[in-house]
């Protein structure tokens, strides 16, 4: 997938930020998010795979 960036100014939990650049390793609060906006996205694809081979979605109850 083709990465174009758009600037965004939002509130975001902080304790949330901090909390990702500690497990994702990230450098700053933008890799941080991006990182996790990444493995979001990565997750809904393999989801998405699963069930069309017939899995469970157990999964995706998490995001929903």
């Amino acid at each position: 997938m083709e990465q174009v960036y758009v600037k965004k100014t939002m509130y975001i939990n902080s304790n949330y930020i901090k909390k990702a650049l500690k497990i994702l390793d990230a450098k700053t609060e933008k890799e941080a998010v991006n990182k996790a906006l990444d493995i979001i996205v990565e997750e809904d694809e393999i989801i998405k795979a699963h069930k069309e081979i017939g899995g469970t979605n157990s999964i995706e109850q998490v995001y929903k």
